[in-house]
């Protein structure tokens, strides 16, 4: 009997961390200057000491769990420029970001690999 008191009152705590820390929601699509999808575009989030990251789907949505209080929220994909939005959260508040559109590098301001001569 003390064994299912104590699964049952480690399942209730863990349950109660989880909905204290994951206070709300963001999503939104991510887009090319053409208005298409880009999938794989890593979207980080630094909180605190650590830091989130997440990668779009193939038509450029997503969707993050994240803490209330205010969030930079870095849009990356090799070829394009980083994108950065602050954005403020709630607690229990799902927030459409409007959309983001990665703009495609100029060459020549594109890091290369020189190979030595």
């Amino acid at each position: 009997m003390k064994r299912i008191f104590l699964i049952a009152a480690l399942c209730l705590f863990v349950w109660s961390f989880t909905k204290i820390t994951i206070a709300g929601a963001i999503y939104g699509y991510v887009y090319d200057t053409n208005n298409k999808g880009l999938s794989n575009v890593v979207i980080s989030i630094k909180g605190g000491d650590k830091m989130y990251t997440e990668k779009t789907a193939d038509n450029g949505q997503y969707t993050l769990s994240l803490g209330a209080g205010t969030h930079s929220i870095i849009y990356e994909k090799e070829g394009y420029q980083t994108q950065i939005i602050d954005i403020g959260l709630r607690k229990d508040e799902s927030k459409y970001v409007e959309m983001v559109i990665m703009v495609v590098m100029v060459p020549e301001n594109i890091p290369t690999k020189t190979t030595p001569e």
